[in-house]
């Protein structure tokens, strides 16, 4: 998707011109902004240590064939099935939908479930998110600058703590969205955002795509029930907790090196990264609930547009 100002003004003298729907001018200028963060990130390949590394890491899975590779996706799906579960029970979800149902009704007096919240327009809804990501963003922060002071407990339950918070992270933003995690496709759906977005940079947009059109393709339906594959993990996704395991042996390397008796290197650096991955999280599930959001609001409108 390459998009220049000539294609933005094709767009806009479309909507000026031929288009008469309920596309709003802001909704149209959103769609604007989500395809051209989509061609500016796509595009991006990355430095050449880090597609090297992508080269040695991509040689080490092959290696893992049959049974075992299959034995080791079916762990890590279980393992991303069990930590939705355990986020989205108990008093802290409730206590969310609680906190964005009261924010949206700054807005809206009659908002009172998560279907409700598609009432609100989109840059109402982009406010709401925007304020709930920047708390993820700064929970991430807190958990990774605990991680880089070591200690067993805090070591052992950084991946955990990371993959719940950023998958969190995508539950916050179907919800926001309008989109009720009760249903199995909507749970399911956050699955598989989650692991699209957290693949390598290379293989995200084939997997980006899959999902859009996987949306496209049921428009029509109620998605009370999800009917596709249950398989959430893919081999390219173990690389993940390899990168992972690399990272803590990093962290426990620069941990020698104190400052007056702290640790402030290794501190800054588990910040950094795991501020990092969850700001990555953060800005691509809420461009991905965007975009659905539109596309399900102004199917037929934007179609046109596409063509």
């Amino acid at each position: 998707m390459n998009y220049n100002n000539e294609n933005i003004y094709r767009i806009d003298t479309i909507w000026e011109g031929s288009l008469t729907m309920s596309l709003s001018h802001r909704d149209m200028q959103v769609w604007n902004e989500i395809e051209m963060w989509e061609s500016r990130h796509f595009s991006e390949k990355g430095t050449d240590f880090s597609l090297t590394y992508q080269k040695w890491v991509n040689s080490r899975l092959k290696k893992i064939q049959g049974t075992t590779a299959k034995n080791l996706l079916t762990k890590l799906d279980n393992i991303l099935f069990h930590l939705q579960a355990f986020v989205q029970q108990g008093r802290f979800d409730q206590q969310a939908k609680d906190n964005i149902f009261s924010q949206a009704r700054i807005f809206r007096s009659d908002i009172y479930s998560t279907e409700d919240m598609q009432k609100l327009t989109i840059d109402q809804l982009r406010f709401i998110a925007k304020k709930e990501l920047a708390k993820q963003r700064l929970t991430a922060l807190a958990q990774g600058g605990l991680t880089g002071v070591g200690g067993l407990a805090f070591t052992l339950s950084d991946l955990p703590f990371m993959l719940t918070i950023n998958l969190r992270t995508v539950q916050l933003m179907s919800m926001i969205y309008g989109y009720d995690l009760r249903r199995p496709y909507e749970m399911m759906m956050v699955l598989k955002v989650f692991h699209a977005i957290s693949l390598p940079k290379a293989l995200q947009e084939n997997a980006w795509n899959q999902l859009i059109n996987e949306i496209r393709s049921n428009e029509e339906e109620e998605w009370l029930f999800y009917e596709g594959d249950e398989e959430v993990t893919s081999k390219a996704w173990m690389q993940r907790p390899l990168n992972h395991i690399f990272k803590l042996i990093m962290l426990n390397f620069l941990r020698k090196k104190l400052i007056q008796g702290i640790p402030i290197i290794s501190i800054a650096t588990g910040a950094g990264l795991n501020y990092q991955f969850a700001r990555h999280i953060a800005e691509s599930s809420h461009m991905f609930y965007q975009k659905r959001f539109l596309m399900e609001k102004h199917p037929s409108e934007l179609l046109m547009v596409n063509k």
